[in-house]
């Protein structure tokens, strides 16, 4: 994901002079744009000179307890961009020793610039500077809007965040029903790429909400409404999804809380 943001940065951000931090570089290397204009460094002390604008924190959040103290001095000096799952504002401020923090969250397909991320500020925390810096960032990358409590964030966070994953399970199920019907398993494989692929495009380029798109594939007593019955049925989708939703927020919130 750090990569994908370096890309926005490079497009949008073009006067920026990119740096970061990777203990592993060659594995850096590799996910980084070709040609991309950025310095890399393994350890936080080949930088501890640095006072940059914006510092974009993308560690894992069980980490972030155990960061290099000379990291934490940087960033107590910079604005702050954390795209952390779990750690919550609070833990944030307390750390690092500041409120000119953003808190956001990028989903997987972020990293084909078709991505949903959402961004969480105190009020009057960071400047209007930042705040249009990390519109533009994470802009580049899809979908970017802001929340304005933490509440609403973390409501959020499992259908954009996690969403990918749960629709990655959905194809996958479609895929070995297809298979166990007797389909050839390579075949299953790409129409249900397609299909995913098809539909997607439809809810992002057609006016019309998901119930209505879904009408007008359904006819009467026709074969998607016999299948439908299935999936609406109120021991399927009504209370499959809701209680997918619910078990991540959870999660989320233990997250939080042993931070």
């Amino acid at each position: 994901m750090g990569a994908s943001i370096i890309g926005g940065a490079v497009t949008h951000v073009p006067q920026a002079r990119l740096v970061a931090l990777d203990p592993d570089l060659e594995r850096a290397r590799s996910l980084l744009p070709a040609g991309a204009p950025v310095a890399l460094h393994a350890t936080a002390d080949e930088i501890a000179e640095l006072k940059p604008n914006l510092v974009i924190l993308g560690v894992k959040p069980q980490v972030f307890g155990a960061l290099d103290p000379a990291l934490m001095r940087i960033m107590a000096q910079s604005d702050v961009v954390s795209i952390m799952a779990g750690i919550p504002l609070e833990r944030l401020v307390s750390a690092i020793g500041h409120e000119r923090i953003v808190r956001t969250m990028p989903n997987l397909p972020a990293m084909l610039a078709a991505g949903a991320t959402l961004g969480c500020v105190r009020p009057e925390s960071v400047s209007p500077a930042t705040r249009k810096l990390v519109e533009d960032l994470f802009g580049a990358l899809g979908l970017f809007d802001w929340v304005e409590d933490e509440a609403s964030f973390e409501l959020a966070n499992p259908v954009f965040a996690c969403g990918p994953g749960f629709i990655f399970a959905f194809a996958e199920q479609m895929i070995l029903a297809a298979e166990r019907s007797g389909v050839d398993p390579q075949l299953a494989d790409r129409l249900v790429r397609q299909t995913f692929l098809g539909a997607a495009w439809m809810l992002a380029e057609d006016d019309r909400d998901a119930a209505a798109l879904k009408r007008a594939v359904t006819s009467p007593n026709g074969t998607t409404q016999a299948g439908l019955t299935a999936l609406e049925d109120p021991s399927a989708l009504p209370a499959v999804v809701p209680e997918t939703l619910r078990r991540a927020h959870a999660r989320a919130l233990e997250l939080a809380a042993e931070a």
